[in-house]
């Protein structure tokens, strides 16, 4: 959802919204710039500007909370960036990657932009949003990609978030330097935990999937490079029919190489992107990647290492497995099968990513 300002021209800046008197004058004592919504429409500060409000848009505002914070574009089109009302939210650093995962969401051509958020306006985004915020991520494409400021904008964030968890999604290649791996550990912030995936137990399996030839190898060390740094760092592996017998060898990997990761987390397939192209090469139901998976998990329980299960619906792994799956799917991409109504456990399942129902939805069985 979008608003629009009919009559700014001005320049590109970010804004907290105020909807009661007591936020305008707290974000104002903040020298943040603020958009006040009152009965009459909005007025933007500090310049005490009254700008008119459609009716569509004042309706879209019912939607919006005190201390959200928005991108106010030249033409007047104003974006929220912060919910505080979501504990999902993220800083999108650029949607380029230097991997070419043949089960990525996203699309190659996306992959290729060259588009990168200025670690200043990153910063003026942090400035915003309230150092009560519980949980943010720093996403890509590979954000690591912006260079050396991205550690600024970090560096601010772990000097202003002291309480706040950070999740820094990354295919970990950057930090076989150890000079950027050391970067990294210096500036993040107190409460950050480094997700990175391992696609394959060998090179010839992690490679064929990243159609990067060197990543494997770049990946474990840097893993290790962070590990030996005392970082947080999630193991992440997207299970598919490409890597889907290699999942043992996958832990055994972990088990043996790794010691010292927080957790595992086996994770199914958004079949949408670049995903949905390599459709014929990639997929088999949850279920059936599901059965792969279960001597991978139980011999990484037992050897201590936590495992979560990201993306797979409740009815799709067996029952002595289900306290280990996580609501993980956005709520704007979640879509359940009208047999889920019946389902006795819906109220506690994640369902089904919305791009990869078509395929799913045969494996959709509710339970009693």
């Amino acid at each position: 959802m979008s608003i629009k300002l009919e009559e700014y021209f001005g320049k590109m800046r970010i804004v907290s919204l105020a909807r009661r008197k007591e936020t305008l004058e707290d974000l104002n004592r903040s020298g943040l710039d603020v958009v006040y919504k009152n009965q009459n429409g909005i007025t933007l500060y500090p310049e005490g500007i009254h700008y008119n409000l459609k009716d569509k848009d004042e309706f879209t505002f019912l939607n919006y909370e005190d201390y959200d914070v928005f991108e106010l574009y030249t033409d007047g089109t104003l974006i929220r960036c912060f919910s505080v009302a979501s504990t999902e939210n993220f800083f999108f650093i650029t949607p380029q990657c230097n991997s070419a995962c043949i089960m990525c969401p996203s699309a190659a051509a996306v992959r290729k932009l060259h588009e990168v958020k200025n670690a200043n306006w990153l910063i003026d985004i942090a400035r915003h949003i309230p150092v009560t915020a519980s949980h943010l991520t720093i996403t890509g494409g590979e954000p690591f990609l912006a260079g050396l400021e991205l550690f600024d904008f970090l560096a601010f964030l772990r000097a202003k978030f002291l309480n706040t968890e950070f999740l820094i999604l990354t295919n970990g290649r950057i930090f076989s330097i150890w000079k950027y791996a050391s970067a990294l550990v210096m500036t993040a912030p107190a409460f950050t935990t480094i997700a990175i995936p391992i696609h394959g137990s060998t090179e010839k399996v992690h490679d064929f999937i990243t159609q990067t030839p060197g990543s494997f190898i770049q990946t474990l060390t840097g893993i290790k490079n962070l590990l030996k740094l005392g970082a947080a760092v999630e193991v992440r592996i997207v299970v598919s029919r490409v890597n889907g017998e290699d999942l043992v060898n996958i832990a055994k990997l972990i088990i043996r190489d790794l010691a010292g990761i927080s957790y595992v987390s086996v994770m199914a397939m958004e079949m949408t992107g670049s995903a949905a192209v390599n459709k014929s090469v990639l997929w088999e139901p949850y279920s059936k990647l599901f059965v792969k998976a279960e001597p991978a998990i139980k011999l990484l329980l037992e050897n201590g290492i936590d495992v979560k299960l990201y993306n797979f619906p409740l009815c799709t792994v067996s029952s002595g497995y289900r306290t280990l799956c996580e609501k993980s799917i956005s709520p704007g991409k979640i879509k359940y099968s009208p047999d889920c109504s019946l389902c006795a456990a819906k109220d506690a399942c994640g369902g089904v990513f919305n791009g990869t129902y078509y395929l799913e939805r045969e494996d959709l069985i509710p339970l009693k």
